[in-house]
Order: C-alpha cells, then sequence, then structure tokens
C-alpha cells in the first residue's frame, strides 16, 4: 500500500470516529429526535452526521477523495456507523414503545390493570402514577421500586417534564423520559431487552453508484421561511426552509426542498421506488450548507430510511409533496422489513 493511500484513509477513519463521538453524545440528549429540528425544537438525532466528502479529480462532487476505492470506503464505512447508531442505548431499535399521556393520572407498570404498560415481566404490575398536569409531568413511585434518574438518585415523587428539562429515568434494563409533540406529551421507553434489537439482522441497500453523488445549485430562501410538514401522526409541524436544490438526474432537471437553519440541512424525499423497492413514506439525507455561489453536494448514496421504517414508536416529518420525485433513486436504503410484535 503506497503512503498517500494509508495517510488517506487515516484522515478518513478520524472523520469518522470524531463523526461517531459527536452522533452519540447528541443522542443521549431525552427530549430530542431522530430527525432534522422542525422549528424551535431539539435537533436529530441521527445519528449519521458523518462529513460527505467526495471521488474523482474530474468531477468537482468528487474532489475530495484520492481515488474511487476511497469513496466506496467512505460510503461502506458510513453505513457501518449508521447500524452501529441505530444499536446504542437509546438507537431506535432498543425503542420498545411510546404511550400518550392523557390529562391528570395514569398508573404505569406491567400489568394489565396499567395504563401506561411496559413490556411485560420488566417491572411490577404497579410501579406508579405519572399525572399530566398542562405542560407538565409528575411521576410518584409505588411501594418499593427502584426508581432511578440518570443522577442514579432514587425517585419517589418527582417533576419529572416541563418544557425547560426532561429527567431520564432508568429500572432495570428499562430507560424512559417525557416527550413532547406539539400539544402531546408521552413517555418514551427505551429496553435493553428490545426485540427489535433481538431481531435484527442488517438494512439492505443498493450497490453504490457514483452517479447518485450530485452537484446542486442551491437557492436559499428569504431568512425566516418556513412551511408546515406533516408527521406520521397526522400533526402539521412548522420547519424552517433553507433553500431550493436544483440537480440534473436521468435526463431531468429535478427540484427538491431543503430545510434547517444550520450548517447541515435535511432532505427529507419520496421518490418512484418508494412503496416497492424503498420505505413506502420515502427516506432522508442530509447535505452540508453550500456557501454563497456555491453548489451543494448531495449523496444519495448515504440516503437511509426514517426512523418510523425501523421502529413503530417513532413520530417521523413525511417528505412534502414538492420534495416526491417522479424519478427512481436506486441509491442509499432499501425497505427494511420492520420487526412485528
Amino acid at each position: 500500500m503506497h503512503i498517500h493511500h494509508f495517510t488517506g484513509r487515516l484522515a478518513l477513519f478520524a472523520i469518522l470516529l470524531l463523526s461517531f463521538f459527536y452522533s452519540s453524545a447528541w443522542s443521549m440528549n431525552p427530549a430530542s429526535e431522530t430527525n432534522a429540528p422542525p422549528r424551535n425544537t431539539e435537533a436529530n438525532q441521527l445519528h449519521s452526521t458523518i462529513e460527505t466528502r467526495a471521488a474523482d479529480n474530474d468531477n468537482p462532487a468528487f474532489e475530495e477523495f484520492e481515488s474511487e476505492e476511497a469513496y466506496f470506503e467512505y460510503v461502506e464505512d458510513w453505513h457501518r456507523n449508521r447500524v452501529e447508531i441505530l444499536k446504542e442505548d437509546q438507537g431506535w431499535l432498543r425503542l420498545t414503545g411510546l404511550y400518550w399521556l392523557r390529562d391528570g393520572e395514569q398508573m404505569f407498570g406491567s400489568g394489565e390493570q396499567a395504563r401506561i404498560r411496559f413490556p411485560e415481566g420488566s417491572i411490577p404490575d404497579f410501579a406508579g402514577i405519572f399525572e399530566l398536569r398542562q405542560d407538565t409531568v409528575v411521576m410518584r413511585v409505588a411501594g418499593n421500586v427502584d426508581i432511578r434518574d440518570q443522577r442514579g438518585q432514587r425517585i419517589r415523587e418527582n417533576t419529572i417534564f416541563t418544557p425547560e428539562e426532561a429527567l431520564e429515568l432508568n429500572y432495570r434494563s428499562l430507560t424512559w423520559f417525557v416527550v413532547q409533540r406539539d400539544d402531546r406529551f408521552g413517555i418514551r421507553l427505551y429496553d435493553d431487552n428490545s426485540p427489535h434489537l433481538q431481531h435484527f439482522d442488517g438494512i439492505d441497500r443498493f450497490e453504490v453508484d457514483k452517479e447518485w453523488r450530485v452537484l446542486a445549485d442551491f437557492t436559499p430562501h428569504d431568512e425566516g421561511a418556513t412551511m408546515e410538514i406533516e408527521n406520521v401522526l397526522g400533526q402539521m409541524i412548522e420547519w424552517d426552509v433553507a433553500g431550493t436544490l436544483t440537480f440534473n438526474a436521468m435526463g431531468e432537471e429535478v427540484s427538491i426542498l431543503a430545510l434547517g437553519t444550520g450548517d447541515r440541512l435535511f432532505i427529507p424525499f419520496a421518490d418512484a421506488t418508494s412503496g416497492d423497492e424503498t420505505y413506502p413514506a420515502g427516506r432522508y439525507v442530509y447535505i452540508d450548507r453550500p456557501g454563497p455561489g456555491e453548489p451543494a453536494i448531495i449523496d444519495f448514496n448515504v440516503s437511509y430510511n426514517p426512523p418510523c421504517a425501523i421502529n413503530p414508536y417513532t413520530t417521523c416529518p413525511l417528505p412534502p409533496e414538492q420534495n416526491r420525485l417522479d424519478i427512481p433513486i436506486r441509491a442509499g436504503e432499501m425497505h427494511y422489513e420492520m420487526y412485528e410484535e
């Protein structure tokens, strides 16, 4: 192996390692969701914030990779990292429940009488009470049930959620916290013994195709531009719109919206493969925000299934009408056969 190839791989490994730790630290925020941030809400978990770089000196989209082989290795490493993040303590494969709270008190535990019913045998039949008071949630623990917060302090009766703070609670293999989705509040439960993790056997992908790493013209929208996007719960959530991306694919000019306000922009999209070869509701991909007058790079080889394709207890945004494309994009992740209990 030539020295410059070895050096390039070391640099790639360093980028992947830093990205892995960044994504892991982010995903531990109990108030966060795995998707790009809607306006005035938390940032996304996913997990997969590896820098998008390139592999063909004759093509500006690949100029930062020294060879085609280096680009292919990057994509493979990206997906390996994506799978490891799915398996993390609060990765989507460990998610085992999302229980929406009603106003007032409701019992939780694993027994038949519990309105918020955790997996059988995972916690006592009657573990306590959740009480929703407008935008605040209080938890009262029953008897000698040893529930602790993220600091290791035992909980008896505590406020576990306000708009400013959410406590993370633990009991043996279980971890849970309150999430807010618009005007709804729910208990998000993770379990180290989740059947989704136990039955996970990878995610099929299309073969890497350099043609699907494309250069796109970026037209910024006015600062403060927003639009409402529906999520899988049927809620309309306001998102920031960064701008419009225009590129050529399969002999057609294609336009698509990019969402967000930061250095990384979020693109939820559907295409002609959706519902057959890929997840019916669409897929996601992130891009680096281009500088003024610069083109953007969209790498569909690292497009991935939304959390709701992996686990039924998630709240994914759906692609807006402008991002539902007529062309087939055979790149990135394919349809995943979710485990059904």
